[in-house]
């Protein structure tokens, strides 16, 4: 007894608490750490043994936990000085072997945790002195198989895990002693068939657990014996007929076999079933369900038929009384029945999404209605007494529908309504009238929905989304739009600290899509250092345009095709830049029609925004701005082209032989026509170009300037990529052509200054004009790299307004500054109009003579310019010219009208023996020359400055002194001079 007595003091001492907590650590094992309560957490350490010196003597353990460590075998009586454990936890080890005796000794043990192992087999003999075993995992093994006598001697077994194995059938052998078993879970299997009788001996189950195996045919009386089963889960497997077993289960509470091949639930499927609470049938093909299948199942609470896509008829709920939760989505059902309210009467959540439903009927009995959810059906219509009197609705679902119509009053009643999502629907307005507990409010996706919307009757709205995000403008503080009136309103709603509720309200409030840079709520064109950049565009790109067109596009060129000489009218130099001129214009016009619209709608662009996009106006100005832009971008290229052509053929003709020269002007002229042929297709593909967005992009403009670049919700990147794409191989390919043309020249010198200033210009533009594509292609590029704009919208607006219509700007510009043929063309439409001017007051003084003075107002415009190429066409005809005379006119014939410089130029020079014995027949009688034969000092053209020295052409130059050499019999020698060229 005194033995007994030192014992027991002893073991009060060594207690825990009973000593200080530097003893309690002490007898605690350097793997674990220890509790109070007689715990070991052992857990994560590494360990691949069980760690010694918790010996329950020193330290009285009843949990010990060892998972997640690397123990892969448990040898003979490794736990015997246990005996007081009550919980011994093992998962996530590598436990493929455990000797039959090593859980010796534990003779108080309950919970036995070995899921997340190795094993392949149930350790049959290791448990059979577990007597007081309750739970056993085993779930997450490899398991095969189980021994008949596996659970033989776990009399007191309560809940046993198999799930996650590789079990091939139900274990019926080993589960035949189970009487006690209360939860079994046979999930995450491989079995395919459930035999009869198979829990016959498990009266006391309450939970069983089947699903995700791969059941295709159960057994009429496999559920025999399971006399309490309250749940049973069949779900994801194969079963295609609906399991006549459950009629055998009369205290089944809840039933889910969701996710097979069942096509059809019979008629009172459920009838021996009365205490169903919960059914889940969702995700069946299910083309028929009985009328009476739910019938007088009045403790049912929830009904869930998802994915019946054959189901036409509402089920008939008929002493269903008790039902709170009803699903019934992914079906054919086209109509709701009227007197379904009166039947449920406690229903409070009701989802008929994604079914055919084109009617609404009046859901007023149904009082307790806490969430409905009619999404993606095909109701047009809301009626006034549709939700009236649902003062409990908190949720209301109407989005995807075809809702066109919704009574003022609809939500009148709808008090408590938090939560109202009207989306993708077809509405113009939203009655607001009894929303004042609305928070949260959906109506993105009503194109027809343009008017500004306001907050007036919803003070506690905290987030919306709107169709368009100018509507946003109001719910964000944008007081421009916001009037006076409506602020007042707003602070006589919320009552009589309004003022300071509205501020709150503002402020907390999130609305989607949000304006921004593209969608701004005042002012079109932002700041105005960018208003004052678009203007000075503007003014300059048609100023500066239109002067260009007059110039090159004068009737005194069309004069010219009436003449003598056998130039076109114009050359393909001056018709492609006229062109570009044009469509640079045409930019200059969109860039106006924005300076306008921000001007008209100063301060308030938010109440015209969804208008502007969504109207015509913004979709011609869109198509306007892309053809102009493409277009300008092609005649570039085909400017670079035409250069290249012309150099070439001055280059060749140099050396022609006088034998080719009328076939050399036929070809010239050859060459004009398919150069205007060609602008002419180039216009059709920019044309194509610029209706892309009408074609392939379903919103009809993302953003106010009208282009399909980024800004928008939704940019339309492919048509983008296109444009963009398009672009640059116009820009590498007008490169490729200049580069090669540069490579050609060498440090060979045109002779022709226009040709010359034309090559020039030409390289101008094309470097200007990538300059200035980089920066709206690098932006345009970004949503498709990054997700978003660069740099944030601000600067990709900056951007797009300045670059894009820039290049429209500055080749105007360029061309009329420094180009020569520009100033040929003012001065010739000057000279045009003072010679018209000069033949007014002529024909006044000389009303009654004739001869000389009708043929001076003949060629009016030619003789001002002291010169006619009647005179060189018609000794074409008749007298051969010298090769090197013939060759430069032909090169001047075919390059521009300035043709007739060169004629002056000989004739005046004498320079040409040819031309000196021909031009002798024409003396006077004709009217071409005042005194071919006298000095050239007193030629009539003397006055002018020109002779062939001063000439500007190093080619004809050479011609004359080749001509000179040639009529003296001297030795022809190549002299190479840089003289200064004289303007004409």
């Amino acid at each position: 007894m005194r033995v007994d007595l030192f014992w027991v003091c002893l073991w009060c001492l060594l207690r825990p608490g009973a000593t200080g907590q530097g003893q309690s650590t002490a007898v605690c094992s350097l793997s674990c750490s220890c509790d109070e309560d007689g715990g070991a957490d052992c857990s994560g350490r590494g360990l691949t043994a069980v760690p010694t010196g918790l010996s329950t003597f020193t330290y009285p353990t009843y949990y010990l936990d060892l998972s997640m460590n690397n123990i892969t075998e448990l040898p003979a009586y490794v736990f015997k000085t246990f005996p007081y454990l009550e919980e011994l936890r093992l998962p996530g080890n590598d436990l493929s072997f455990i000797h039959p005796e090593a859980f010796s000794g534990l003779h108080q043990l309950k919970v036995l945790m070995l899921q997340n192992n190795q094993l392949k087999t149930v350790p049959n003999s290791a448990l059979k002195n577990l007597h007081s075993l309750q739970s056993l995992r085993l779930d997450a093994n490899h398991i095969t198989t189980v021994p008949d006598d596996s659970f033989e001697s776990l009399q007191q077994l309560r809940h046993l895990w198999l799930d996650d194995n590789n079990l091939m059938e139900v274990p019926v052998g080993s589960l035949r002693h189970q009487a006690n078993l209360q939860a079994l879970t046979l999930a995450l299997n491989r079995i395919l068939y459930i035999p009869d009788n198979a829990f016959a001996n498990l009266t006391s189950l309450v939970v069983l657990h089947l699903h995700n195996n791969r059941i295709n045919e159960i057994g009429d009386n496999c559920f025999s014996g399971l006399v309490n089963l309250e749940t049973l889960d069949l779900n994801f497997n194969n079963l295609k007929v609906f399991p006549k077993a459950i009629q055998a289960l009369p205290k089944l509470k809840e039933l889910g076999f969701h996710s097979n091949d069942i096509a059809s639930i019979p008629e009172g499927a459920f009838h021996n079933n009365p205490l169903l609470k919960t059914i889940h049938l969702y995700d069946n093909p299910l083309s028929f369900v009985g009328a009476s299948a739910f019938q007088n199942l009045s403790s049912l609470h929830s009904l869930m038929l998802r994915g019946a896509s054959m189901m036409q008829d509402f089920p008939i709920l008929t002493w269903t009384n008790n039902l709170e939760s009803l699903t019934l989505s992914g079906t054919k059902i086209s109509s709701i029945p009227t007197d379904l309210c009166e039947d449920l009467k406690v229903l409070r959540t009701l989802d008929m999404s994604y079914n055919e439903i084109k009617q609404l009927p009046s859901l007023q009995g149904c009082t307790q209605l806490q969430e409905i959810n009619f999404q993606h059906n095909h109701i047009e219509k809301i009626n006034r007494d549709t939700f009236q009197g649902l003062s409990a609705l908190r949720l209301l679902d109407l989005s995807r529908n075809e809702i066109r119509v919704i009574h003022r009053d609809a939500f009148l009643t709808l008090r408590a309504l938090t939560n109202l999502d009207l989306s993708m629907n077809s509405l113009t307005g939203i009655p607001t009238a009894g929303l004042s507990a609305l928070s949260q409010l959906k109506l993105s996706g009503n194109p027809q929905m343009k008017n500004v919307l306001t907050a007036n009757n919803l003070p506690k709205l905290r987030s919306i989304s709107v169709p368009y995000a100018y509507q946003c403008c109001a719910f964000v503080g944008c007081d421009s739009v916001t009037t006076s009136f409506e602020k007042e309103h707003m602070k006589k709603t919320a009552g009589g600290d309004g003022g300071e509720d509205v501020e709150k309200i503002s402020m907390v409030m999130h609305c989607s899509p949000s304006p921004g840079a593209f969608k701004p709520c005042e002012h079109l064109l932002g700041n105005w250092m960018i208003r004052l950049t678009v203007w000075f565009i503007c003014l300059v790109s048609l100023v500066f345009n239109s002067l260009v067109l007059v110039a090159t596009f004068s009737p005194s060129h069309r004069a010219a095709a009436h003449s003598h000489c056998p130039t076109p009218s114009l050359s393909p130099a001056r018709l492609l830049m006229g062109l570009l001129a044009l469509a640079n214009l045409l930019t200059g016009l969109y860039v106006g029609v924005l300076t306008v619209l921000d001007v008209a709608t100063w301060g308030s662009f938010a109440e015209f925004g969804v208008w502007w996009e969504m109207g015509p106006g913004c979709q011609i100005t869109g198509v306007l701005a892309v053809f102009s832009s493409e277009w300008s971008v092609l005649l570039l290229s085909l400017a670079a082209v035409e250069r290249s052509v012309a150099v070439r053929m001055i280059l060749g003709k140099v050396m022609m032989s006088p034998r080719r020269s009328a076939s050399s002007r036929r070809g010239c002229l050859r060459g004009d026509r398919r150069f205007s042929l060609a602008a002419g297709l180039l216009a059709l593909l920019a044309a194509a170009g610029a209706c892309l967005p009408l074609v392939t992009s379903s919103d009809q403009s993302s953003s106010p300037l009208c282009l399909p670049f980024a800004g928008g919700e939704r940019p339309a990147l492919s048509v983008t990529v296109i444009l963009v794409l398009l672009n640059a191989v116009a820009y590498l390919f007008t490169a490729a052509v200049y580069t090669q043309l540069y490579c050609t020249l060498g440090r060979v010198e045109l002779a022709d200054p226009e040709q010359t200033g034309a090559l020039r210009h030409i390289a101008w533009l094309i470097f200007t004009n990538c300059i200035f594509f980089c920066p709206v292609a690098a932006f345009s590029f970004a949503p498709l790299l990054t997700g978003s704009t660069a740099g944030g919208p601000e600067i990709a607006k900056t951007v797009t307004l300045i670059f894009f219509p820039l290049p429209a700007c500055l080749n105007p510009v360029l061309y009329v500054f420094f180009s020569p043929a520009f100033r040929e063309d003012w001065l010739r439409l000057r000279s045009r109009r003072s010679s018209t001017r000069e033949m007014k007051t002529t024909t006044e003084g000389h009303r009654d003579d004739s001869g000389g003075g009708s043929e001076l107002t003949d060629g009016g415009s030619s003789t001002h310019l002291g010169f006619d190429c009647g005179m060189y066409s018609q000794l074409c005809g008749e007298v051969v010219v010298c090769e090197q005379c013939e060759a430069a006119l032909r090169a001047r014939t075919c390059s521009s009208p300035s043709s007739s410089t060169v004629c002056r130029h000989l004739v005046k020079s004498h320079s040409c023996p040819t031309l000196l014995a021909g031009a002798a027949a024409y003396q006077r009688s004709e009217g071409f020359w005042g005194d071919s034969s006298t000095p050239s000092a007193q030629s009539e053209y003397a006055d002018e400055g020109d002779s062939f020295v001063s000439d500007s052409s190093d080619q004809i130059q050479a011609c004359g002194r080749a001509c000179f050499c040639q009529s003296r019999g001297l030795p022809l020698v190549h002299y190479s001079y840089n003289i200064p060229r004289v303007k004409d």
